[in-house]
């Protein structure tokens, strides 16, 4: 038979087993705080060191950017591609070639290459225009992440002070916004990609208008053309996709109104528009929304010319809307191109004396098939003639 436990030892031993649990609770409940402290000093510490890459760059002040006065001909030329979309492994070893290519390709190359000898050689680069997918994954390197956006700023920079030769003009696209299943990214709603260009928009080059808090839009001008980076797509629809801000244009059909009223608009300067997404349907980049973006290209028509888009990884030429629109090539080109070259695509625009302007085109590829390390040549730099290009119109 069991002993029988005194009623009065049984009684006095409930406040020790409850004391001893009140501890242990609070022992948790500290080592839990501990270990979002020590947590959060991990997120706190790679948000706030992040490289955007604008170091030897000069600061704007954008409180007092100037208009452009500029008096002469214009004569540009400028570079652009979309999608640098840097993952890991093989993609930043596709960009490496494309920083090879963007900085050696004049040393190969001339304008009689694609056609256009009249132009000579290739020379005074303004810059390049980067139309979105910065990155795969909207990845900043917090906490164990891959730092996606810190291989982009090491190769390409702000103002030509990193890798590449030339000042980058580069919008987010659709794969620059945080989606995936990491609290470091999703419990701040954090998308540091699509929120790095505002933030380098105050050492970009020649800008002369932004878009408010961290929407990114700019525009600026070469010579007396008018270029507007509108990032994703020109619309303020913002889709609902169960991720808190995820692919938000950000008003950026706001941002292009303002800003052919208040720049464009009773002047005959003229116009190239930049987005990642082209004017064809993809997903919530409906026709109503491409429509709504003719409507507002109809009322500007004897100033916008031209429409540059990344987003399909190819390269061609075709009209839209009585614009001509180029799908500006990418180093991510594998599976998206039949002869699996990279590419990018080459601009001039000469004013001519009767005060209109000639507007040329070239694609330029590379290949790593025969490629040796140190010889330029084995990159088998082309113009081709490929999809529409080369190009010439007059406008």
């Amino acid at each position: 038979m069991d002993e029988e436990t005194d009623p009065i030892d049984e009684e006095n031993s409930i406040p020790k087993k409850e004391d001893y649990s009140k501890k242990n609770i609070d022992v948790k409940i500290k080592s839990l705080i501990l270990i979002i402290i020590f947590l959060s000093s991990f997120f706190f510490y790679d948000y706030n060191n992040i490289d955007y890459g604008f170091d030897g760059c000069e600061k704007n002040n954008l409180n007092s950017l100037q208009y452009n006065d500029f008096i002469g001909k214009t004569n540009i030329t400028f570079i652009a591609f979309g999608d640098s979309q840097i993952y890991k492994d093989h993609t930043v070893e596709q960009n490496d070639f494309q920083v090879i290519a963007l900085n050696h390709f004049t040393e190969l190359l001339s304008w009689e290459d694609a056609g256009f000898s009249e132009l000579g050689e290739i020379e005074d680069i303004r810059g390049i225009i980067m139309a979105g997918d910065i990155t795969q994954n909207g990845r900043d390197g917090r906490m164990f992440s891959f730092d996606e956006y810190g291989e982009f700023v090491e190769r390409y920079g702000l103002c030509g002070n990193k890798q590449v030769d030339y000042p980058i003009y580069e919008g987010y696209g659709n794969h620059d916004y945080f989606e995936w299943s990491n609290i470091f990214y999703r419990i701040p709603a954090d998308h540091p990609v699509a929120d790095s260009v505002a933030i380098r928009n105050e050492y970009r080059p020649g800008i002369m208008n932004t878009a408010p808090n961290m929407e990114g839009h700019y525009s600026w001008e070469w010579d007396d053309f008018h270029f507007i980076q509108l990032n994703l797509a020109p619309t303020d629809v913002v889709p609902d996709l169960g991720v808190e801000g995820l692919r938000d244009p950000r008003n950026a059909m706001t941002f292009l109104e303002n800003d052919l009223k208040e720049n464009i608009e009773g002047t005959d300067k003229k116009v190239i528009l930049i987005s990642h997404y082209g004017p064809w349907e993809w997903r919530e980049w409906d026709q109503n929304k491409i429509d709504k973006l003719c409507q507002v290209v109809e009322n500007y028509s004897s100033n916008i010319v031209s429409y540059i888009h990344g987003h399909s990884h190819s390269t061609s030429v075709y009209d839209w809307c009585d614009l001509t629109v180029f799908n500006s090539g990418t180093p991510y080109h594998e599976n998206y191109n039949d002869d699996y070259r990279g590419r990018f695509t080459l601009f001039r625009i000469n004013e001519a004396n009767n005060g209109t302007f000639d507007l040329y085109a070239a694609d330029i590829s590379w290949s790593t098939e025969n490629y040796q390390e140190d010889d330029i040549s084995s990159l088998d730099l082309q113009m081709k003639e490929w999809k529409g290009y080369p190009y010439h119109v007059t406008v």
